[in-house]
């Protein structure tokens, strides 16, 4: 069952479909241009920078996304029930995103993400005073937006990580069959929980290095740390993200995980068990 290596593909979800990782050259993202057909799920509500990185992912274009285009329209939903070429993906992109009002400019090598026509940039407050002869400006503080509501679909995987995690101690966890499913119905959940980076050590890959490791994620929950570097698991060597691919596959029925991991220059070993 492939349920078993939910980690492994958490670990390809935030490398490969996410595209957030640096590559062997150490450029920030990767990407793979790609001429078959896609298949692909989007979680509802997608963050818009997740999918201006699902673009970027198999088109190699650089994205552009405006910082005020992002914050009037941060997620967008998208039901994609079949396979498309390259071609279709990036027309239903381009579709998606200026369906919420926001304009999308392609140019040779760039895409660019920003306020549509009828989409004008805020103004900040300002008001002013005389009390010298310069005459002192006031600007007025932001008024504060009000807080973001809560992801129902955030708030129950929480809850059944509540009941579907138990920790033996700093480096053993127990997780349930039932909370492995539920992750692998969702990995973008997987994906956004952390930021995952090929490590390289002496000008050669080194693992997988964990950053910004979100407090109520899977990581987080099943004992990882900020800067922790994943070198194996089960003993096989995680070099690539295709080696991470071939890892998954021999190790899909695994009840349980061995990661050989590096935390502040010193080997720790986390053993997750699968029930």
């Amino acid at each position: 069952m492939m349920r078993n290596c939910f980690l492994v593909l958490g670990l390809l979800a935030a490398t490969t479909t996410a595209a957030r990782a640096d590559d062997e050259d150490g450029n920030l993202y990767a990407c793979k241009v790609r001429t078959g057909q896609l298949s692909v799920t989007f979680k509802p509500q997608t963050d818009i920078k997740d999918l201006a990185t699902w673009v970027m992912g198999f088109t190699c274009k650089n994205v552009i996304l405006d910082a005020e285009a992002e914050a009037r329209v941060p997620r967008v939903t998208i039901m994609a029930p079949n396979k498309m070429n390259t071609k279709q993906a990036l027309q239903l992109f381009v579709d998606a995103v200026e369906a919420t009002g926001l304009k999308v400019v392609q140019k040779n090598n760039t895409i660019i993400i920003k306020l549509g026509p009828d989409m004008p940039r805020s103004c900040p407050t300002v008001a002013s005073t005389s009390r010298s002869s310069g005459g002192d400006v006031l600007v007025a503080p932001p008024t504060p937006e009000a807080p973001a509501a809560p992801d129902p679909e955030d708030e129950e995987l929480a809850k059944l990580m509540d009941a579907g995690i138990k920790k033996t101690d700093d480096t053993h966890v127990t997780v349930t069959a039932a909370l492995v499913d539920k992750l692998l119905a969702n990995p973008m959940a997987m994906a956004k929980g952390a930021r995952v980076v090929p490590a390289i050590k002496n000008g050669k890959p080194d693992g997988f290095k964990l950053y910004a490791i979100r407090p109520n994620s899977i990581y987080a929950r099943v004992g990882f740390a900020n800067g922790d570097t994943i070198h194996k698991v089960n003993g096989f060597e995680l070099t690539s993200a295709d080696k991470a691919l071939e890892v998954y596959t021999k190790l899909r029925e695994a009840k349980s995980l061995t990661i050989d991991i590096t935390r502040r220059g010193k080997p720790v070993t986390l053993v997750i068990t699968i029930k």
